[in-house]
């Protein structure tokens, strides 16, 4: 089994009075799952679309048959869930138009799985080097996936900040899969844009690597409200202590 050393943290930030961020994570027999939802939509919107998000992931992945494929049973959870709150926010005035970003990331055996919709991100240190496993689902950086502009642009607001895709927004969602073979020493961090968005990468690397993954969130959810504060505040940190030789394994076997 998988040996994984894990914190989360999160936090309304230092301007915005509700929190519509979640975050969730669910230890099973043969590893972890992982997941924190951004929500948009105003008044209360954001956080029912990112909670029922989180919720709809961890009950289907429990449904999902024992012989699909992790990516394949993250895909259907996340495509019920994008369905679950598209439906919701039709049907309640109050809710119209709400959404969410989501990244779930599940640990088994030795392999990453992780499904991604938004801009919310999973980062990989691995020998002191930071890498961005998830792309941005922005206006400001969809382009940049295909060589139009430079990172510096890009990152210039506001256009940064406007979601190309979400789950809600449509009936069907485009979902981004990737796996990875992990290894002993790997630390993922899994965030909000409110803290990717605050700390750059260099400060996210140099905690990554000099500090346990409790004090870690602590101090990016410290440094993102003293550079403004100004989004909810969101961080997940797993850092892999050991893990099996590769090989095929059972998922979702919930523990007693």
């Amino acid at each position: 089994m998988i040996d994984v050393e894990f914190a989360q943290l999160t936090d309304p930030g230092c301007v915005r009075e509700i929190n519509e961020d979640s975050i969730g994570h669910w230890p099973h027999e043969d590893g972890w799952l992982f997941a924190v939802a951004d929500g948009c939509g105003g008044h209360n919107a954001g956080e029912v679309a990112s909670a029922m998000a989180l919720e709809v992931l961890a009950r289907e992945m429990e449904r999902a048959p024992g012989t699909w494929s992790v990516s394949k049973r993250l895909r259907r959870s996340i495509q019920e869930a994008n369905l679950r709150i598209y439906d919701k926010a039709v049907t309640v005035p109050e809710l119209h138009r709400m959404s969410t970003t989501l990244t779930a990331t599940a640990l088994t055996g030795a392999a990453l799985v992780a499904a991604h919709v938004g801009d919310t991100r999973l980062y990989l240190l691995r020998a002191g080097k930071l890498r961005q496993l998830t792309k941005d689902h922005t206006t400001g950086f969809d382009p940049l996936q295909l060589g139009l502009k430079s990172l510096d642009r890009a990152r210039e607001k506001p256009r940064k900040y406007i979601l190309s895709r979400s789950i809600g927004h449509e009936l069907i969602v485009s979902i981004d899969v990737l796996t990875l073979d992990v290894e002993e020493g790997d630390v993922l961090l899994q965030c909000s844009d409110g803290i990717h968005g605050n700390v750059p990468d260099a400060a996210i690397a140099a905690l990554l690597a000099s500090e346990a993954p409790e004090q870690v969130c602590r101090e990016l959810v410290t440094t993102a409200r003293d550079a403004g504060g100004d989004d909810n505040l969101s961080v997940q940190v797993a850092r892999v202590r050991s893990c099996p030789p590769r090989s095929p394994r059972k998922w979702w076997q919930p523990r007693a």
